[in-house]
């Protein structure tokens, strides 16, 4: 459940909407400003509801400090969005014994760290002032580690309460359940016959991706599938080892032994464990042993499609043009004939869009090696037999250039430094098909070291693995580095995510610092709507000179502003000439149907 902030509550008594707003300003801050505790929340959320959150926030310390735990959470909230962590934690702690809203918001921010045992204690502290939202979310994690009755219980008593989560969650864990005994008395029934292939089929769902949530929501039931089809296997099912190497591999720690079972699928005769091993392979970055396991998926399965795709993709990484073109026939499709076939389904549109990019790097000589570095590679080879650290990491750079990405790879390895590991992640994982977050180790030395850019890539895996908070985290580090789209990101999460427009603009300015101009120009739109036209005017001029499609009319509104108004209207016409679109979109906003440049 989504944190509210005090503002989103029912309108406190003391704010009458009926009053002139500025008279009733005034009047807050002056009863505020004379020590008044009623006035403190009052003006605060009149400050932040008008988006001026830097001066709400003292004001909601002081009534926090004089008792207001919904100030509290407030104030918790609000670093949170900011990504002020322990800031966040700190005014949660100032109300969690005795406010089960600060309690549930504490227990969030603990779990989302990783705390879980921290995130159990507070959620059953909330439950016992009365929260249901910390009743249900603790029974949730009951749940998470397999105490099913008592979770089923405690999610009743939320669901009898009117929540409505609870009672979802609730019939969602006993419909799993129910599955579960399902397939425990499918598995039994096939270990009593002794048929290895029934023993797979009968836990066939539990891969559906329908399920994948569940899992991720429910470790334990992880370890549940673990443990059904190591029985499935135990009958003869080489298939059910793989799914079991599946489940365990979610465990980077149990790596290893996650691939050990797929090697004995694989020894057991299984052709579709050398495919899994590929692809695994490919995932951690490691080239040569992708290409090994796909050639021997293709031969022991007698033309295995997707091993032959990724083969092919593999190939077309490393430029290897003609090879990849030749797998991807492999496949059986080609892409004229599929044409002729009528409509793709959606694996053959990957094929067809695969072959369709040999064409494309063939005809764009950008996309091909460069032949100044071919020419160069066999001095560079020389020195890097006889040299260290620098010149390995020269001779890794010219083969990564060259896209002979898995030589690279060795050299980097070899050369070791910050530098070398980070060139080696970025290559294995933007253009060598490696998963992000596996790739992460290799960027954090120069991260450490102070590198900008490393802590920003770091930043942007998270982001699109969905870690948000972690994301954010990178983010901030690379800001503070001075990386420039990375105090956008900031810029941009403050003001769509968190609603808090003042926070976001001292991002953008620093974005704009960097030379960036989208952020320019948000920087000096915001500006102009605080009415800081004089601040706002030279980030928009840097908006127009990087032709930014709606900083001229924007300009025009902070020449104005500063009573320039000849000025304001050329720049309004260079808006209406030259953006009519955006211009018409402004009047439209207005309530115009095309507005006058004058």
């Amino acid at each position: 459940m989504a944190d509210r902030t005090a503002a989103d509550q029912d309108p406190d008594p003391a704010v009458d909407p009926a009053v002139d707003p500025a008279v009733e300003a005034a009047r807050l801050r002056a009863a505020a400003a004379a020590g008044k505790p009623e006035a403190y929340r009052a003006y605060a959320e009149l400050l932040t509801g008008q988006g001026r959150l830097d001066e709400a926030l003292p004001w909601w310390a002081r009534a926090a400090d004089a008792g207001d735990a919904d100030a509290s959470r407030t104030l918790a909230i609000c670093h949170k969005d900011r990504g002020e962590f322990p800031e966040a934690e700190r005014w949660y702690r100032t109300a969690a014994d005795r406010d089960g809203g600060c309690a549930f918001g504490l227990a969030r921010l603990l779990h989302e760290a990783g705390d879980t045992a921290g995130a159990e204690t507070w959620y059953e502290h909330g439950a016992a002032l009365g929260s249901v939202e910390c009743t249900t979310n603790g029974a949730v994690l009951l749940a998470a580690r397999g105490e099913w009755d008592t979770a089923l219980e405690r999610l009743a008593e939320a669901s009898a309460q009117g929540d409505d989560i609870a009672t979802r969650t609730r019939g969602a864990i006993e419909n799993m359940l129910r599955d579960l005994d399902g397939w425990r008395g499918a598995l039994a029934r096939a270990e009593a016959e002794g048929d290895p292939e029934e023993a797979y089929e009968a836990l066939r769902d539990l891969l559906d991706p329908e399920r994948k949530a569940m899992f991720a929501r429910y470790p334990r039931m992880v370890a549940e599938a673990e443990a059904l089809y190591a029985r499935a296997a135990a009958v003869g099912s080489a298939k059910a080892l793989v799914d079991q190497a599946l489940f365990i591999a979610r465990d980077d720690s149990r790596w290893d032994e996650a691939r050990a079972l797929v090697e004995r699928a694989h020894e057991r005769g299984y052709d579709g464990a050398a495919y899994v091993l590929g692809v695994w392979a490919e995932e951690n970055g490691e080239l040569r042993t992708a290409e090994e396991w796909y050639r021997t998926a293709d031969e022991a399965d007698g033309g295995h499609i997707w091993a032959c795709f990724n083969l092919g993709v593999l190939c077309v990484r490393q430029r290897r043009l003609d090879e990849a073109e030749r797998w991807l026939r492999a496949t059986g499709l080609d892409d004229a004939e599929g044409r002729d076939r009528g409509p793709f389904d959606e694996g053959e549109e990957r094929i067809v869009r695969a072959l369709e990019d040999i064409a494309a790097i063939r005809a764009d000589p950008e996309r091909m090696p460069p032949a100044e570095w071919e020419e160069r590679l066999p001095e560079l080879r020389a020195r890097a037999e006889e040299g260290g650290p620098d010149a390995w990491y020269a001779y890794a750079d010219a083969l990564d250039r060259l896209y002979r990405l898995p030589e690279a790879a060795e050299w980097y390895r070899r050369a070791g430094t910050p530098r070398a590991l980070l060139a080696l992640g970025r290559m294995l994982y933007e253009v060598g098909g490696a998963t992000g977050l596996r790739m992460v180790p290799y960027y954090e030395p120069a991260a450490a070291e102070g590198d900008a850019g490393a802590a920003y890539d770091i930043g942007r895996i998270h982001d699109e693995a969905g870690d948000r908070r972690t994301a954010q985290i990178w983010f901030r580090r690379a800001a503070d580095l001075g990386h420039g789209r990375a105090a956008w990101w900031l810029g941009w999460t403050s003001e769509e995510r968190g609603g808090d427009p003042q926070h976001a603009e001292r991002w953008y300015v620093r974005a704009a610092r960097s030379g960036l101009v989208p952020p320019a120009f948000l920087a000096g739109r915001s500006m102009v709507r605080r009415g800081a036209y004089g601040e706002a005017e030279p980030l928009l001029r840097v908006a127009c000179e990087g032709k930014h499609e709606e900083a001229p009319y924007w300009l025009a509104q902070a020449l104005r502003g500063v009573g320039r108004v000849e000025e304001a209207e050329r720049w309004l016409r260079v808006a209406a000439e030259a953006y009519p679109d955006v211009l018409a979109q402004y009047g439209k906003m207005a309530g115009l149907a095309m507005p006058d440049p004058r």
